[in-house]
């Protein structure tokens, strides 16, 4: 039986008065948020009123201002804005957000010698980002930005979510800021995890309850509690939902406060977290730690979903594999907040990096968990993608006889911006075909129809590339350029399993180095725990060479 070794740790936080919050802001280890100022409206100050074009109605939404072409970053707004300051104090990362609530007027004090300056506004992705120029006259100078949606994709039923979010949430009351962050940055769902290390010392974004306790809503939006566990040889998966946090969090060392060796499995702490109630898959693609585990964690069927796309990562391949060998489950992306927080322009904040769900009327976590499971999903950090096969779509299956069949493969990519490229994946190969491209009303809608001929069982799906992350890049060096890609469609050919005996193959390889390091280099309490962890390497190597 796996042994989870329960190891306590003490942080102290700063908490805040229900009655001083309107005024008083509040701050964790990773964010503060300004205080509202109720006396700008008395000295120079721009009067920012952001409303939705088809509505009329007042709208949350990220805004940037520059004062005689110099950004400018004000010290507070009033109470109809959020001055949002995140912090990552391992990497030395601060990054200011302005957002409007949708509330009324937000008041921005202005230097006296100001004259003239720019807004950007942005929401989400689907909206098309807005820029308003503007000359000082007086007092107050008010400025009013029309809002309108490009793309129609939550109307279909698709909803956003960033699964991977690192804040602290430390008292209830401050969720209506979250929530109208989630509006502002236009998601549905986002997902907050603790973890330990790569940060400041100890437990960091905490959470005030997991499980439902710990669920805001507004009846639009969702926040969800979960954990980020970590083996510094194993790698990180994310937890998604949990009604309460698996110690030791992080494990596999190096570092003040972590749990020495290489247990348990991150595979019993998936399956775990499955009967807490969570979600859970690999995080970062599987790229981080020594000797990732996520072939041994999706074969052996602990694994949800997995997450391809961070803000600073787009990492499918080991997905590829997995999935030519059978091992089919959906995309999942989210930011990493408050990794790497610099957006351009056009950018959400929260969600640059984010998965969309096909999901009905309700919005709470349980309905977000059981549409997931359908494996109806793309992720996107720009470009709105989707594919059908046959008439069924991401996640769907299609069934063709023995011998085989021709299907219709449809897919769009579509983007304000221009895209940079756009194909159809068939079991990890990209297509040769034609691209129709079009621009209607300013967006650029690219369109693929393909006729395949299929005699095997196998996986399609779509994947374009948008536009280049500059801020990503001048501020990190990291260059990046917004991914769009879709869960696969299946295509069964007369019954048989989508297999791939020489992927199979390759992964078998890798399992077999894993192993060896394991072996020679895991750091175990027991030679039981390590005869435990390396019986799981050739159970899934048999599983594998079997299906």
């Amino acid at each position: 039986m796996t042994r989870f070794r329960n190891i306590v740790f003490v942080l102290a936080f700063l908490t805040f008065s229900a009655g001083a919050h309107e005024l008083a802001g509040h701050s964790g280890a990773t964010y503060e948020v300004g205080a509202a100022d109720s006396e700008i409206g008395s000295g120079k100050h721009l009067k920012l009123t952001i409303v939705d074009g088809d509505t009329g109605r007042p709208a949350a939404a990220r805004f940037l201002l520059s004062l005689e072409g110099v950004p400018y970053t004000p010290a507070a707004l009033n109470k109809h804005g959020i001055r949002f300051t995140s912090i990552h104090v391992g990497k030395k990362q601060r990054y200011v957000v302005l957002y409007a609530r949708g509330t009324g007027a937000v008041e921005i004090p202005l230097s006296a010698s100001a004259r003239r300056g720019t807004v950007q506004i942005t929401k989400g992705l689907e909206y098309v980002p807005l820029t308003v120029a503007f000359t000082v006259r007086g007092r107050a100078t008010e400025v009013r930005g029309e809002l309108r949606r490009w793309s129609d994709i939550q109307g279909q039923g698709w909803l956003p979510a960033d699964e991977h979010l690192h804040y602290e949430r430390l008292d209830p009351i401050h969720d209506r800021d979250w929530l109208a962050m989630l509006d502002a940055d236009d998601l549905a769902h986002g997902h907050f995890m603790v973890l330990k290390g790569g940060n400041v010392p100890g437990m960091w974004a905490q959470q005030y309850a997991y499980g439902e306790a710990g669920e805001a809503q507004d009846g639009a939006r969702s926040i969800r509690s979960g954990e980020e566990y970590r083996d510094g040889s194993q790698g990180h998966v994310n937890l998604l939902g949990i009604d309460e946090v698996i110690q030791p969090v992080h494990t596999g060392g190096p570092g003040d406060g972590m749990a020495a060796w290489n247990y348990p499995p991150l595979y019993e702490v998936l399956l775990e977290a499955r009967k807490r109630g969570a979600l859970s898959g690999p995080a970062h693609g599987a790229r981080l730690g020594r000797q990732p585990t996520a072939i041994v964690d999706t074969v052996l069927g602990a694994v949800d979903f997995f997450e391809i796309a961070n803000t600073h990562l787009y990492a499918p391949d080991l997905w590829y594999l997995l999935m030519n060998c059978g091992y089919v489950v959906p995309p999942a992306a989210g930011t990493d907040l408050p990794n790497f927080p610099f957006r351009d322009a056009w950018q959400p904040f929260l969600g640059e990096t984010r998965m969309y769900v096909k999901l009905g009327d309700k919005r709470d976590f349980a309905a977000w968990k059981e549409a997931v499971k359908t494996g109806a999903s793309f992720i996107t950090s720009g470009p709105m993608i989707l594919i059908s096969v046959a008439g069924a779509g991401p996640g769907g299956t299609v069934r063709l006889p023995e011998g085989g069949g021709t299907v219709e493969i449809r897919a769009e990519l579509s983007s304000p911006r221009r895209p940079q490229a756009f194909e159809i994946v068939h079991n990890g190969v990209a297509l040769k075909g034609d691209i129709e491209k079009s621009t209607e009303g300013g967006v650029h809608r690219w369109r693929i129809r393909h006729r395949l001929a299929l005699t095997r069982s196998g996986w399609l799906a779509a994947r374009g590339l948008g536009a280049h992350k500059e801020a990503l890049e001048r501020e990190t060096g990291i260059q990046q350029d917004a991914a769009a890609h879709t869960a696969a469609v299946c295509v069964i050919v007369g019954g048989q399993p989508i297999h791939s005996p020489a992927d199979a193959a390759a992964l078998v390889g890798r399992l077999e180095a894993q192993q060896t390091y394991y072996r020679e280099k895991g750091k175990f309490e027991t030679e039981e725990d390590r005869t435990h962890m390396l019986a799981l390497f050739d159970r899934a190597a048999a599983q594998l060479m079997a299906h």
